[in-house]
């Protein structure tokens, strides 16, 4: 216990290289964002990039900023347990999106019937009676 104590003044051991590597990790992964945002990925891949730089500067701050790194036990089940909440929640939104039939989509999305004046099937709304109510 006396080498632990004399490695550090308070008792502790000094992180401070390990927050200066994250950080400047966070600050890369924040650049790597600002610039893939400038690129305008196709399809739905530029959505799937952008979660997982965020679930990795996550991560890192779950892992180091708030000490996961270093416990065991309950603090790492508890993790696990939200995180895969937010999957679930993410994945039936995703889901639920996907099942829609074409008018619920904006027009332009993928699946979206084409918006008034293009090439495609036109539509036509169901005739309503004078004084009939929607």
């Amino acid at each position: 216990m006396a080498d632990h104590a004399a490695t550090h003044p308070s008792g502790g051991h000094s992180h401070t290289g390990r927050y200066a590597i994250v950080w400047i990790a966070l600050l890369a992964f924040t650049l790597l964002t600002y610039g893939l945002s400038r690129l305008h990925i196709p399809g739905g891949w530029g959505v799937v990039v952008a979660l997982a730089i965020a679930s990795a500067k996550g991560g890192l701050v779950a892992l180091f900023f708030m000490h996961l790194w270093e416990q065991a036990g309950a603090q790492r089940l508890v993790l696990a347990t939200s995180l895969v909440f937010v999957a679930l929640l993410v994945g039936l939104t995703l889901l639920d999106n996907a099942t829609r039939f074409p008018l619920a989509n904006p027009p332009g999305a993928a699946g979206a019937l084409p918006a008034a004046g293009t090439e495609g099937p036109t539509y036509a709304p169901p005739p309503f009676a004078p004084g009939e109510r929607r």
